[in-house]
């Protein structure tokens, strides 16, 4: 909270079925640390936690889902790295690039063998980095180290879009912060909800722009059909395999991301089948329909004391009390910041 109200806002966040931020829970809590993000995790469900490196949300989450749940917001793995390349000698601005990129192709590697290409090349260019990234725990964070599906989610950004959505909201007191936010929230729903009618078809307006995409780059692939549900695909560099029925390429993006890549669209097009069947349902339209079917109550604010213009607090029967004052906080050490500091990967 950013008002004289202090204390950390906690957030459980998630994707509906068409990519948009549909937010779980959230609590007001008086710091950051492992007792109170132990207590405001929800759930004991099978369910993939993306996070930066608290370690009070890597207790909890640890002792609530399991470690091999727990994965690192890329983008914060990606400003540590930055900032002990500055402690190195990477040859100038141009080095630094270099190795972001370098960190880049052993993130989204998908393929083990990619993986260890990526390490080789980081290691002959310079060995510090490739401790960095060994002792940075790459099974948290680097695609085809983290062994749950995570649907090609990278990133914590939709805990950013959260705070940014809710930034003129965090100056006031607890009670009006929960009723500006869930009139705030309500309007959201409303809008997501009412956007199914913009759905052509099973899958939603982003999901078809994915598909379109990598419908646009299989245009020259060349497919041979095989016995079975397999088929062979040649990208003009390499070949690959896609199993229509078991819904799997050897580039493991189909079984990564839930929407098929482009060798998969070109091995379903040649079949004459539509793409958007292949789709994994988590994306489909019966299940955002499903998503925004329940009905939310709003906090009902009729008993709720109000405060006269001299400050006075007065309940609904009359009764008056001296006016609530913000509790004493002591100023944080350092200069009061501006404005919240984004990030130079977001």
């Amino acid at each position: 909270m950013s008002g004289p109200y202090k204390g950390a806002l906690f957030l459980a966040s998630s994707y509906d079925a068409d990519d948009d931020m549909f937010p779980l829970a959230y609590g007001l809590f008086g710091s950051e640390n492992y007792e109170d993000w132990l207590e405001d995790v929800i759930g004991e469900r099978d369910v993939i936690i993306i996070s930066d490196k608290h370690q009070g949300i890597i207790r909890s989450v640890s002792e609530v889902f399991g470690s091999e749940n727990h994965a690192h917001c890329y983008r914060h793995i990606k400003e540590n790295f930055s900032s002990f390349l500055t402690t190195l000698n990477t040859k100038g601005r141009k080095g630094k690039e270099n190795a972001l990129q370098m960190l880049d192709s052993i993130t989204y590697a998908r393929l083990d063998c990619d993986y260890e290409v990526a390490m080789d090349t980081s290691r002959t260019f310079n060995h510090d980095l490739a401790k960095w990234v060994e002792e940075s725990n790459p099974q948290h964070w680097a695609i085809s180290k983290f062994k749950k599906m995570r649907w090609d989610k990278m990133t914590s950004n939709l805990v950013e879009s959260f705070n940014s959505w809710l930034r003129h909201e965090r100056h006031h007191n607890i009670c009006v912060f929960f009723i500006k936010h869930m009139d705030k929230l309500g309007s959201l729903l409303v809008e997501h909800k009412n956007g199914l009618v913009k759905w052509n078809g099973c899958i939603g307006p982003k999901t078809k722009e994915k598909i379109a995409l990598n419908i646009g780059k299989c245009e020259n692939y060349i497919t041979y059909l095989h016995l079975g549900s397999s088929m062979k695909v040649s990208n003009g560099k390499t070949f690959l395999e896609v199993d229509l029925m078991e819904r799997t390429c050897t580039c493991k993006a189909w079984q990564m991301s839930g929407i098929p890549c482009d060798h998969a669209c070109a091995a379903i097009r040649r079949m004459g089948f539509d793409v958007s069947d292949y789709v994994d349902d988590w994306y489909k339209y019966n299940l955002q329909e499903k998503i925004y079917s329940r009905s939310m109550h709003t906090l009902v604010t009729h008993d709720m004391p109000m405060i006269d213009e001299d400050g006075t607090v007065r309940d609904a029967l009359g009764h008056t009390y001296p006016f609530l004052n913000p509790p004493t906080t002591k100023r944080p050490p350092g200069r009061p910041r501006k404005r919240r500091i984004e990030s130079q990967f977001m």
